[in-house]
């Protein structure tokens, strides 16, 4: 397209049948616009900027890869994409996606000074845990789980948004990225996604999710200050991350011991699985444990996937079917 691919990407401009309202964000890989279709109805329309040649498209296999999953799966704690493709008129790829007007997890810790609510932390725990346990269902990593990638709806539900650099099972990641990137964000990043971001599993989400819970708490992150090779060669040393009871005492035992296991620094050592985490949050929450006291959400109605008892039971089924078909998967193996 001719001059800066940005030119029409502006308040009042039009892309597709879009018209753009404004900017709500902007990075390396593109731009992310508030936009209303021809109906008035509000949305984010995420534009990827055009790939020079030294990339050999991985930008835009990422793009795709993040289009197709979240346009196959879809689960109330993602953010929903609603349309994707290649625009004809300018050649920019682009997702069209439900808007979160609630903002970021980002921004509701900087607003917070001191770490949320320990019943409000927990709640978006529990949103954050659903999401996740949903994509290592379906064979992904997210790979950059941090508080400016939850975002909140209207009604207060926290989503998990941004799959760009996920790492999804069919393909094994090696379309996307080179053999030697680093893929993640080093504040959040697991040790040993920092080494090799290609063989990562849950584990690393689950590392990156507790130094986010962290945050949560206690207002800064357990490694604040600290560049990511710091933070790496203590976690070869395999010095674990201080007690978030030391800065926020009231914060419950078995909260803290939860943030403490998902961010040892050996992935053996941390949960093994999103569910896991997720059941643990769930037993925190119907046990009425000290401070963690999780509002109702925002609708009124609790539906049946927030009831804790409806969740408490279908987690624990799914945790006894999970080890049932990895049970027949080794037999079938064997045979």
């Amino acid at each position: 397209m001719d001059g800066d691919w940005r030119d029409t990407l502006v308040p009042e401009g039009v892309f597709g049948n879009l018209r753009i309202v404004k900017r709500l964000g902007s990075g390396g890989m593109g731009l992310v616009l508030l936009a209303e279709n021809p109906k008035g109805a509000r949305c984010a329309l995420k534009v990827l900027a055009p790939s020079d040649t030294s990339d050999d498209g991985k930008f835009e296999t990422r793009f795709r890869n993040e289009a197709d999953f979240a346009l196959k799966t879809r689960h109330p704690n993602l953010v929903e994409v609603w349309d994707a493709g290649r625009d004809a008129a300018t050649g920019l790829f682009y997702h069209v996606m439900e808007y979160m007007p609630g903002g970021s997890l980002r921004d509701l810790i900087s607003e917070a000074k001191g770490g949320l609510p320990v019943g409000k932390a927990v709640s978006i725990a529990r949103d954050v845990a659903h999401a996740l346990v949903h994509i290592e269902r379906n064979g992904m990593v997210h790979r950059d789980i941090k508080p400016d990638n939850v975002l909140f709806a209207a009604n207060g539900v926290a989503k998990l948004a941004d799959f760009g650099i996920s790492r999804f099972e069919h393909d094994g990641d090696v379309r996307a990225t080179s053999a030697s990137a680093v893929i993640g964000t080093p504040a959040y990043m697991a040790p040993e996604q920092m080494i090799d971001s290609h063989s990562v599993d849950i584990r690393a989400d689950i590392y990156s999710f507790g130094v986010m819970l962290y945050e949560l708490l206690v207002g800064r992150r357990p490694n604040a200050g600290e560049n990511a090779m710091n933070t790496l060669a203590k976690a070869i040393e395999g010095r674990a991350f201080p007690d978030v009871r030391n800065l926020r005492p009231e914060i419950p035992a078995p909260l803290a011991e939860l943030v403490s296991e998902m961010t040892l620094p050996d992935p053996d050592d941390r949960p093994g699985s999103a569910s896991g985490v997720l059941l643990r949050i769930v037993r925190m929450i119907d046990s009425g444990a000290d401070a963690v006291s999780v509002a109702p959400v925002a609708t009124g109605r609790i539906p049946w996937y927030r009831d804790r008892g409806v969740l408490y039971a279908a987690t624990a089924m799914l945790l006894a079917l999970e080890a049932l078909v990895l049970a027949l998967v080794r037999v079938a193996k064997g045979g």
